[in-house]
Order: structure tokens, then C-alpha cells, then sequence
């Protein structure tokens, strides 16, 4: 938005009473000149426009009769010119011939100046002159061009000293030190082996004495460990003229570790396949949404259903959440097993990272450390017969018996009569 200064300077162009009569009275229009700067303030080595603004306050008809005598109320303007100084050059110095201004019409003529790069900060003035034709008189003026060679300043607002192999988020305050609105601005932040999203920030406009604040997020996922250099930078408008604010730096410092990291994991082993229980944390500043777990697979190893890969969801920073994942290793020399944490940032970028799961920690392991070889399949098999044999055996003789058992009762009885009756015989 242009800020618009407006200097009113009234020609009152009632001039010369030849004579002390009435009818000798000479009525002339009144004249009334304006201007605007675009940009409202220079830097040094900026250009501008002057806008100089011309109209004929007279009323009415073209043509007033007094006293039996007829005046021109046409304005007529033959040049305006524009002078510089040491500070400030004037690129189109003069308009000529400009001609009459009816009344209530108005004519705007543009003046292209340059800020010389040695200008001084303050207040410069530059000499309109404007020559009126005919009966008119010439005017002089000093119109006022201000030069301020104040820049943007950048604040980081939230700036961690510590990261970790993550994603965070800061906080830039761009701060416009300038009396006079700036636009386009972008801020470009920089940085030695981390990246940023988005790579570059548009802002928009900022007034005069105001501040914009941006959230830039700052990807250490890849980065190695130790301190990295970043930087930011404003570029800017200040009417037609491009500027690029000095370079804020800052020092972070990398600690290799990832955010999202396991705990509490119980590994159980059965033959080759293996089943992974544990949690996985949230240890960064940022929230981690859609994170997914998944055994990264290879030759010697194979993930296995039902838990190849598990969904977790949205883990808050500071936040955890179980998982449950299971695979096949082929080779004894696999000490640990790769796990891939897939996920999206707060600005919905994907990223990604490996933990491992150490084997060598295996606890409460089910059925032995290796599988049951098919010969000892075959033992334990001949034994199973063998028992089912000497149980089938001993049943078998456990019927025989009860068999005998329940036909001596009869042969006991016939015995028994047989003696009764010899001994009847015996009475007799």
C-alpha cells in the first residue's frame, strides 16, 4: 500500500489591481499542486517515482464575464522541472509544453529519482519549479525525499542449542525495522547436512514497525553427529527495489540418536523363527503421525504374518505405544535384526528410520535353541509305539484276569455242593 504524502500548495493567482476600480480587477484560476512518493522511504542506491499532481480548483465555466469584461479561467502550465542534490539524482528532470488545465481538471506527471549508494540517512529536498504561461505566475518548491538505509532484522525465536536425529520445529521472527511498508518477503534458511521444509517461506508483506513470525521445520533424521552451521536470510521489496537482509547464523549441535526409539522388548525364539514384544517412544519434540513398524526383510531374513508389520498411529511427543512384530532368520550369523519406523512429520512428510533389535538378548526361549533333527523325530517315535505296546499288553492281561476271576465263583459253588451232599450220605 502506498504511504501517500500530500503537500498542498495553492497558487492564488488574484494577483495585479492595475487600478483601483472594480472593473479593473483581473480574476484568475487558482492552482493547486500535490505529490506522492513511491516508495514512501529510499535505501540508499533505490530508485523512486514523484508524483506530482496539477488541478485547476476554478469553478464553473471556462469563461467569466465582470464588469463587462471576460477572464480565462484556463490554467496554463509551461513546465515543471525538478532539481537534484549531492544525495539524490533525477533521472527525467523536466516536463515541458504541458499546456492548459481546464477548470477542475487535473494532470499527474512522474519524476523518476535515485538514491545515490553514499546517500545519507535523513531528509533530502529537492527543487520543484513550475513556469506558468501567459499571465500566470512561476512557482518554487521544496518537496521533501526521505533516505533510511534500515534493513529487516531476523530473531529465532525457539532455536534449540541440542537436536537429535529428528524432526523439530522453529520458530523465526522477522522483525521490520523500516518507517515504511516492505513486500514479497521470503526468508531462505540454510543449513550444513540438515535440511528444511519448506526450503524456502513466503511471508507477504510486513508494515512499518511490525513483525511476522514463521515455523520452519528443521530435518536432522540423516544428519551425522557434531555441530552444524544454519543460517536465514530475508529478501524483500522496497517499492520496486530488491534487498537481502544480513545473514542471521546460529550453532546447533547433533547428538546421533533417533527419536523414536524401543524399550522394554522381549524376544522369543522358537526353532528359527523369532517374535518381537516391546514399545516404541516418542523421545523428540514433535509429534510423529501414521508411524508404521515393519522387519526390514533380506536374504537371511524374512518377515512373517501375522505381524511382518505393525500400524502404531500417531505417537505424541513424549508419548509410546506397543507393538508386536515377528520374522524368519536363515543364518546363524544374524546378530540383529533390522527394524524400519515409518512415518509423516506435522507437515505431513514422509520420513524414515532404522532401529535394531538385538538377538543376542533373547529371553525365555520356547522349544530349545535349535529345531528337533528328524532322526530324533524317529526315536521319539519308536519309543511312543513301544510304551503303546507294553500299555496295550498290560491292558490286555488286566481283562484275562478278570476274565478268571469271574468263572471261579461257579466252580467254587459245585465244589460246595458235591461236599454236601457226601456228607448227607454220611448221615444216612
Amino acid at each position: 500500500m502506498k504511504l501517500k504524502t500530500i503537500i498542498s500548495i495553492t497558487l492564488l493567482l488574484l494577483l495585479a489591481l492595475t487600478a483601483p476600480a472594480a472593473a479593473d480587477t483581473d480574476i484568475r484560476p487558482t492552482v493547486v499542486v500535490d505529490y506522492s512518493m513511491e516508495p514512501a522511504v529510499l535505501m540508499p542506491g533505490d530508485t523512486g517515482t514523484i508524483t506530482i499532481s496539477i488541478e485547476n480548483m476554478a469553478n464553473g465555466e471556462i469563461y467569466v464575464k465582470e464588469d463587462d469584461k471576460t477572464f480565462d479561467m484556463n490554467a496554463y502550465i509551461a513546465s515543471i522541472a525538478l532539481g537534484g542534490n549531492d544525495d539524490i539524482e533525477i533521472l527525467n528532470k523536466e516536463h515541458t509544453d504541458i499546456g492548459l488545465l481546464g477548470p477542475r481538471d487535473t494532470i499527474k506527471l512522474a519524476f523518476n529519482i535515485r538514491a545515490k549508494e553514499t546517500a545519507e540517512n535523513g531528509v533530502h529536498f529537492l527543487t520543484m519549479e513550475l513556469v506558468g504561461g501567459s499571465d500566470m505566475n512561476d512557482l518554487n518548491y521544496n518537496i521533501p525525499v526521505k533516505i533510511d538505509g534500515r534493513n529487516l532484522k531476523l530473531i529465532m525465536a525457539t532455536m534449540p542449542t541440542t537436536v537429535m536425529n529428528e524432526i523439530s520445529t522453529i520458530e523465526l521472527d522477522i522483525i521490520n525495522t523500516r518507517p515504511n511498508e516492505v513486500s514479497n518477503v521470503i526468508i531462505k534458511p540454510e543449513g550444513e547436512n540438515v535440511s528444511f521444509n519448506p526450503a524456502e517461506i513466503f511471508v507477504g508483506n510486513i508494515p512499518a514497525s511490525n513483525k511476522s513470525t514463521v515455523e520452519i521445520t528443521l530435518n536432522t533424521m540423516a544428519s551425522s553427529s557434531g555441530p552444524k552451521n544454519i543460517s536465514f536470510t530475508a529478501s524483500f521489496f522496497n517499492g520496486d527495489n530488491y534487498h537481502v537482509s544480513e545473514k542471521e547464523e546460529t550453532e546447533i549441535n547433533v547428538v546421533g540418536q533417533p527419536s523414536l526409539i524401543f524399550t522394554s522388548i522381549e524376544v522369543t525364539k522358537i526353532g528359527n523363527r523369532y517374535s518381537f514384544i516391546g514399545d516404541i517412544n516418542n523421545f523428540g519434540t514433535t509429534d510423529a503421525k501414521n508411524v508404521l513398524v515393519s522387519v526390514a526383510g533380506s536374504e537371511d531374513i524374512t518377515p512373517m504374518q501375522p505381524y511382518a508389520n505393525y500400524f502404531v498411529g500417531t505417537l505424541e511427543a513424549d508419548d509410546f505405544s506397543s507393538f508386536e512384530l515377528s520374522a524368519r532368520v536363515l543364518s546363524p550369523d544374524i546378530k540383529e535384526i533390522p527394524i524400519l519406523i515409518e512415518f509423516r512429520d506435522t507437515d505431513n512428510v514422509y520420513s524414515s528410520v532404522t532401529g535394531y533389535i538385538d538377538l543376542e538378548t533373547t529371553s525365555a526361549p520356547e522349544g530349545g535353541d535349535k529345531e528337533t533333527p528328524i532322526w530324533m523325530w524317529g526315536i521319539i517315535a519308536i519309543i511312543t509305539i513301544a510304551i503303546a505296546g507294553v500299555i496295550a499288553y498290560s491292558w490286555k492281561n488286566r481283562k484275562t484276569a478278570e476274565v478268571e476271576e469271574a468263572e471261579d465263583p461257579d466252580e467254587e459253588e459245585s465244589d460246595d455242593n458235591d461236599n454236601y451232599d457226601e456228607a448227607d450220605e454220611v448221615e444216612d
